[in-house]
């Protein structure tokens, strides 16, 4: 009945901190995060940041843990084979740690993904990746360990030391890389875009730590930026190199999940040469302002199992952060400006490893739930709850008589909460829920309530559908609802069954809260 596959999240994910963009060494920016693989969801807390506000940093690895993945489950340290394909060193550029990466080219222990390389990326770490209309600041301190230099006659190929890639097509934005004796930046080569020479020669920098900056806006259309600074040993700030203006940033081919994210370490070297590059303190900072017109404030997929399942409120932080990608089956999107705590202690009815105890729970924000006294969860497939990715409710009213629908019951509801974060208010727009029912003669009628009159009126007209197990798209106005500056609770409640025995089943496949997060004047 669900157009989309599960994903069973653990309440566990990306960490923003809330870093400036210097140079020191600061723990590491990202918790472990998990793909949770079972439907527990382990009793443990969260810091992940659920949005970002202008000079946030999303990605700050270290490598402070003494490990290649600087304890960030999502980074991958190579897919090379070699044993010293990537290794730890120490110290790093300000720590005790960085990564190396070592290729030799020739040797098939050094061979993946189609070439001789060894390089770490941000793939599978959905909060680095970045969409048109994000601007962000990538910075990346790179050493050339023991670089062999290169002599006239000698083959010429580059040595790529930093990617910043997209997914599903050959065309990179950006690579930073050696050829010959220099340092060279290569782009999109749809852009036509001459390489530019930074550095001519780098053998007096050969084992000294050369730290990089890269300031992007990327922009499928020639309205983007993408500005290349450097700064060398011995000077005491970074240096504009290459400066871009209206410039197409992201070579999208539309394919469906495309994106981009960041690889760093070794692609290619010459002939029987080894290569060796240290990695270290690289970083990813949001320089992207939050928008004040009306959009989405808070989009939510539902990408787990039935959360009624759970033994309280459903929180889930926001795999993406740019609301202009968001659909609606796969992604949680959550407005910087609106609230955001990880719940903790929460878990499936089925987990044993904890055992589900309402009693130790703390509830996050925002949160999305219902009438538990009234309304319990429908679906489980053996002791596994069930559906996949949509909440699935059952002991709505039956219809008292033949031909007399149920009518509306202040009782049974689906709960949806949000609040703003201090010194900002919503202005609301709309409410979109795409919801469905068991059958014909299951409830069909939905209506919107708000904590804001202690939910004693309907926000706007009730919405009926004529769909069964049929995914239904209902919207409800919401634009009298300005200038909260309080937590709100939205109740939908479903009604007008017409069978007058069995269970009735409601569910809810996603839901988008829209309008807008403003600055108190």
């Amino acid at each position: 009945m669900k157009k989309k596959p599960v994903y069973l999240q653990k309440y566990m994910a990306m960490a923003v901190l809330f870093l400036a963009s210097s140079c020191s060494k600061v723990p590491n920016g990202l918790t472990s995060q998990s793909d949770g693989k079972t439907l527990s969801i382990p009793k443990m807390g969260n810091i992940l940041q659920s949005g970002l506000n202008y000079g946030d940093t999303i990605l700050n690895l270290t490598y402070e843990n003494g490990t290649t993945n600087s304890g960030i489950t999502g980074i991958n340290p190579t897919n090379a084979t070699a044993s010293d394909a990537a290794y730890m060193v120490s110290p790093g550029e300000t720590g005790d740690y960085a990564i190396a990466h070592k290729i030799i080219q020739g040797d098939p222990g050094y061979y993946s993904d189609g070439n001789y390389r060894s390089e770490s990326d941000a793939d599978q770490l959905p909060v680095t990746h970045y969409y048109p209309g994000d601007e962000r600041r990538y910075e990346v301190s790179v050493l050339l360990k023991d670089w062999t230099p290169w002599n006239t006659g000698d083959p010429i190929n580059e040595t790529n030391i930093f990617q910043l890639k997209l997914s599903g097509l050959s065309e990179v934005p950006l690579q930073i890389r050696t050829q010959r004796n220099a340092m060279l930046l290569r782009f999109a080569t749809a852009n036509n875009m001459p390489t530019v020479n930074i550095l001519a020669d780098v053998r007096p920098y050969v084992n000294q730590w050369i730290q990089f900056r890269v300031d992007v806006k990327w922009a499928s259309t020639a309205v983007g930026y993408m500005k290349t600074y450097m700064k060398l040993p011995g000077q005491s700030d970074y240096v504009l190199v290459d400066n871009k203006t209206n410039y197409l940033t992201y070579n999208d081919n539309n394919t469906a999940g495309q994106h981009g994210y960041i690889k760093w370490g070794l692609y290619v070297a010459p002939a029987n040469v080894t290569r060796i590059a240290y990695h270290d303190n690289i970083r990813i900072i949001n320089l992207s302002q939050p928008t004040t017109t009306p959009g989405l404030i808070w989009g939510n997929s539902v990408p787990d199992a039935n959360p009624a399942y759970l033994d309280g409120p459903y929180t889930i932080a926001s795999n993406i952060t740019n609301a202009t990608v968001y659909n609606n089956t796969t992604y949680v999107y959550q407005h910087p400006n609106i609230k955001y705590q990880a719940s903790q202690n929460i878990v499936y009815t089925n987990s044993t490893s904890p055992a589900p105890n309402p009693g130790d729970n703390l509830v996050g924000t925002p949160w999305s739930d219902f009438s538990r006294s009234t309304l319990t969860a429908a679906g489980m497939s053996g002791s596994t709850p069930s559906p996949g990715g949509r909440y699935l409710l059952s002991g709505w009213a039956n219809a008292p008589s033949a031909g007399i629908p149920s009518a509306f019951d202040a009782t049974k509801y689906y709960a949806f909460y949000l609040e703003p974060e201090n010194g900002y208010y919503f202005n609301f727009t709309d409410i979109k829920f795409t919801v469905l029912r068991g059958s014909t003669t299951h409830p069909n009628v939905f209506v919107l309530r708000s904590s804001l009159d202690n939910f004693a009126a309907n926000i706007s007209s009730p919405v009926t559908i004529s769909g069964t197990t049929t995914p239904t798209a209902i919207t409800f106005d919401v634009s009298a609802l300005n200038n909260v500056n309080n937590p709100v609770t939205f109740r939908l409640y479903a009604y007008g069954a017409t069978a007058t025995s069995g269970s009735m089943l409601v569910g809810v496949n996603d839901f988008q809260v829209n309008g807008q997060v403003l600055p108190n004047p």
